[in-house]
């Protein structure tokens, strides 16, 4: 596997900028957990070049985190997997700079719309309830395959009118193109999504359905539509991106609030609290780490990029810079962390166009999981697994109430 393999270090690189990080197999996690474990990197230089994974440069810091985001001329979305083996298909919009990267966003936009997420806001409540009803009796649950790839891949599979007594199939295959990093699985993975969603497109192009994928069906009809592969590629980047990241962000969120109980009382007391702290939710456990190529070289910093160079945006390590937000590991829901004051979701043309839904769907959770369920607590007689990777999550968060 490559990650195990070191990329000789190229003549531009400084020595005291290469540092032996491996962001899927993260050195002290096991002790420390993703956060601060990736945090020791704030103790050496704001930016890093690691010799794993094919060889690439790393931002630390927030502000670079957005200058890399929003300067895509410089900074190119084209690649954005590390290392770029993995990414055996164009995935359009998320690999399609502007001004071409608009006319396939145009096709996304609306099923996002204010109306249309206020519509599955609702929605999410009515199966939050039900949920909670099934488990809240037991006294115990593993969340992530009770809750968190229950609500959200339900919402998601809504949205773009897929069995939903399929679930549990579709979450397997979704994983195993997020969570594989060898170059042949990972193909092997995209093929059996693929030739899913070639189905579904050819069944549902002409067709006058609300749903996400007749949409990109549709696009064939449209006059600057080039090849099948733009829609198939649109509906597997659709696919992969609904099935994991909002369950991860919410593993995240459950597994701090087991371990304070105060913050799941005044979450339960002061309903008006719950935007805020979505917010301050989404500032402290930043999830994606997503690549970028240098399209010139380019110097920034003090340090000199080459073209065909490839750098990381970790938004994990953005949140948690201290230079950006005192004491940054704190979750703090009188901070005053507002939708522009994180790098979460992305900056610039490539912004997160699921950011509306996922921050529906944190409030729907803070309101009614939290405030439905007894105070709930990590259980000491089970293991929770942890794992970093593109999107780092739980694999599994055991919960006790009384």
């Amino acid at each position: 596997m490559m990650a195990n393999v070191l990329t000789p270090k190229p003549d531009h690189v400084p020595d005291h900028l290469v540092v032996d990080h491996d962001y899927v197999d993260l050195a002290g996690m096991a002790e420390l957990g993703v956060y601060a474990a990736s945090k020791r990197l704030h103790d050496g230089p704001d930016i890093i070049w690691t010799q794993r994974h094919g060889g690439h440069w790393l931002v630390t810091r927030a502000e670079d985190v957005k200058f890399v985001q929003e300067n895509y001329a410089i900074f190119s979305h084209e690649e954005f997997m590390i290392p770029r083996l993995l990414n055996p298909f164009k995935v359009v919009p998320l690999s399609v700079d502007p001004p071409n990267h608009a006319r396939y966003r145009a096709v996304l936009n609306p099923a996002f719309a204010p109306s249309k997420i206020a519509k599955m806001r609702g929605d999410a409540k009515v199966l939050t309830i039900e949920l909670i009803e099934q488990i809240r009796p037991k006294g115990r649950c593993e969340f992530v395959s009770e809750f968190a790839r229950i609500m959200p891949v339900a919402m998601f599979l809504r949205i773009v009118d897929l069995p939903l007594d399929r679930r549990e199939e579709f979450v397997e295959w979704g994983l195993a193109i997020m969570s594989s990093y060898d170059p042949d699985e990972r193909m092997k993975a995209n093929m059996r999504v693929r030739e899913y969603l070639k189905t579904v497109l050819d069944e549902r192009e002409g067709g006058e359905g609300e749903d996400l994928l007749t949409r990109v069906a549709n696009w064939r009809r449209n006059p600057r539509f080039e090849s099948d592969e733009e829609t198939l590629s649109m509906a597997t980047l659709l696919f992969v991106g609904g099935l994991d990241t909002v369950a991860s962000s919410l593993s995240y969120i459950t597994h701090y609030l087991a371990q304070h109980p105060e913050q799941q009382a005044r979450l339960r007391k002061d309903k008006d609290i719950i935007p805020k702290a979505a917010e301050e939710f989404l500032r402290r456990f930043g999830l994606s780490n997503t690549g970028r190529i240098l399209t010139r070289d380019f110097e920034y910093k003090g340090v000199l990029f080459k073209k065909d160079d490839m750098i990381m945006v970790p938004n994990n390590l953005s949140g948690i810079d201290d230079r950006a937000y005192p004491n940054p590991l704190v979750v703090d829901f009188d901070r005053g962390v507002g939708p522009m004051d994180h790098n979460t979701f992305g900056n610039g043309p490539h912004k997160c166009i699921g950011a509306g839904l996922a921050r529906a769907e944190i409030q729907v959770f803070l309101d009614e999981f939290v405030g439905r369920m007894p105070e709930f607590r990590l259980d000491p007689d089970q293991v929770n697994v942890e794992h970093c990777g593109s999107v780092p999550g739980f694999d599994e968060l055991h919960l006790r109430w009384d």
